[in-house]
């Protein structure tokens, strides 16, 4: 089989965004490639047919629309290239092996066997599919602080579900419950599909929704990997969501808005507990785990 390789080559801000537009086309796969600069290429790889020149405007249209969002993606540019490989699938699988993150949790893709311990927190889940697979550094934070985050039969809110990573996660280590909300409707069928193949579909509820606002519960975790520019306005709504002394745990976050993120959670009465980073070439990227003031949450009710 042809395969069409498209490769963006764009900022960091924007490659979530610009992963997302590729994930909704269909692709493949999609693979990160960090530069030296504040660069990323973003490959992805497609059938080679006559739908082609229509993803390539398609992109070129989602480009243009980025800085109306707040999302600057640079001079970014995109490059079309025909691969012609058989053996192209499997080869593309060789990139995405088996991986440990934080001190119990195993990433696995579904065609891959490995051994593992009883301990250990199991996912299965394939990179290509929807934002969140393990792969990127944001989520790798993410699920380190999870894993020293979650309790027996808390409940948990998962902003921006994604791939449902973090939601399958949180349920393996322990929670009652979570309640998962994504935006964009064509991650729903992924996530639901993979809280299927992980067995966690019945302490999952899934919904599509933008933030807090579709779901009324209160949580002992709040998290979400998602952009700085998505978390800012949804801090000040989480002390009310929270149970008193919850948790929220943010990604998706630049370093150098690392300190725009804390003055917010100050303001908000939380506590900053944990702050973890990831370098990736020259962009180091942020997760914060912070706690609500039980005292000041509770003069404010």
């Amino acid at each position: 089989m042809d395969w069409a390789r498209i490769t963006v080559t764009t900022s960091h801000n924007a490659s979530e965004a610009v992963a997302n537009c590729l994930f909704e086309m269909k692709a493949t796969g999609v693979e990160f490639r960090s530069m030296d600069d504040d660069r990323v290429n973003l490959v992805a790889y497609y059938p080679l047919d006559d739908r082609v020149n229509t993803r390539m405007q398609k992109l070129r249209d989602f480009l243009a629309e980025l800085p109306k969002w707040g999302i600057q993606p640079g001079p970014a540019t995109i490059n079309l290239k025909h691969v012609k490989s058989e053996k192209w699938a499997e080869a593309w699988k060789t990139a995405f092996p088996p991986q440990r993150i934080g001190k119990r949790t195993l990433i696995v893709p579904t065609w891959h066997e490995t051994s593992h311990n009883e301990t250990d927190i199991l996912i299965r889940l394939d990179p290509g599919m929807a934002f969140g697979t393990g792969y990127h550094p944001t989520t790798r934070l993410s699920l380190e602080l999870l894993e020293n985050t979650v309790k027996i039969d808390d409940r948990v809110a998962d902003i921006g579900t994604g791939s449902g990573i973090l939601s399958i996660a949180a349920v393996k280590l322990g929670a009652k419950q979570v309640d998962a909300t994504e935006i964009d409707p064509t991650a729903i069928p992924v996530a639901t599909e993979n809280f299927q193949t992980n067995g966690v579909t019945q302490q999952v509820t899934l919904s599509q929704g933008d933030g807090l606002k579709d779901i009324e519960d209160k949580y002992h975790l709040i998290i979400g990997n998602i952009l700085t520019k998505v978390v800012l306005p949804i801090i000040p709504n989480c002390p009310a969501r929270l149970h008193p002394g919850g948790f929220v745990i943010f990604a998706g976050i630049l370093e150098t808005e690392l300190e725009q993120i804390q003055s917010v959670l100050a303001e908000n009465n939380f506590e900053d507990l944990q702050i973890v980073s990831e370098k990736e070439d020259k962009i180091t990227w942020v997760a914060v785990k912070a706690r609500t003031n039980s005292d000041k949450q509770m003069e404010g009710s």
